[in-house]
């Protein structure tokens, strides 16, 4: 965010409290009050509704420089990194309100002309979904406006300095609440938890133990050897995805939406 739509929500915040909107002031309010304060200026708000929310600031101290800048001048040079995105992140966030429904046609052009996305781009999304609500439209491209398209500006960024990037992505859909491969589902699978009754509250009792084999043997390989067992990201866009099935190594990925999707990556 620019520094005066930060300075906004913290000034909303103080206005509520009734206390100047400085750092001092703020620490001396009752830690409850205070959240009470925060949620409710900041409810509903993230980076797709556009309204009050906490996001990094470019402010010269805690975060000195822009990241994507940072990291084309060699940042993260030397250090190796290993991420990745769920298929279907917007479904926790999409489903259990039923947006995927509520949403229509008119709700779903208002908001690709909010975001500026062409309308090439998003006959590309509903060829690819055919059977797809408004909604349901809507939730992918904003998992790419969120998640995938930074993911792999973030991995590009990269390509050119020292430190191997891996790619992955998490494709298995959970039965429960049809949220599908939803944001946060693969962590069960990561740790390697699938008994755990907190994991199997999102993704039920008959999980495929062979994928979170498979995904946790990747991470523990990784944090020892630098190798989670696939390509490192280059020009031909390796991604391993985890399920349904078995992994699988895939080049680019539905390459035909990143291409004019939102905010474009940079082309390795």
């Amino acid at each position: 965010l620019p520094p005066a739509a930060a300075r906004g929500t913290t000034e909303l915040i103080a206005k509520r409290l009734g206390v100047p909107a400085t750092a001092a002031s703020l620490a001396a309010v009752d830690p409850e009050a205070l959240l009470t304060a925060q949620t409710g200026v900041t409810s509903g708000g993230n980076p797709l509704t556009g309204r009050n929310s906490f996001q990094p600031v470019v402010d010269g101290e805690l975060l000195p420089h822009d990241p994507v800048e940072a990291l084309h001048a060699g940042a993260s040079a030397g250090i190796d990194l290993l991420l990745g995105t769920n298929t279907e992140e917007y479904r926790l966030w999409f489903v259990p309100g039923g947006l995927t429904e509520k949403i229509s046609r008119l709700q779903l052009r208002l908001a690709l002309l909010k975001f500026r996305v062409p309308n090439a781009t998003a006959r590309v999304y509903r060829a690819n979904r055919p059977d797809a609500t408004p909604g349901e439209i809507l939730g992918a491209l904003a998992t790419d406006l969120l998640l995938r398209v930074p993911l792999n500006r973030l991995a590009d960024a990269r390509t050119h300095a020292p430190g191997a990037t891996y790619v992955y992505e998490f494709g298995w859909p959970t039965p429960v609440q049809r949220l599908g491969a939803c944001h946060a589902l693969e962590l069960g699978f990561v740790f390697d938890t699938l008994a755990h009754p907190d994991t199997q509250a999102l993704t039920g009792p008959d999980a495929p133990q062979e994928l979170a084999d498979a995904m946790h043997r990747a991470w523990v390989d990784f944090a020892t050897d630098g190798d989670p067992g696939w390509p490192s990201w280059d020009a031909r866009r390796p991604v391993t995805l985890f399920g349904p099935g078995a992994p699988e190594l895939v080049l680019a990925p539905r390459d035909d939406e990143l291409r004019g999707s939102l905010t474009t990556p940079p082309r390795a």
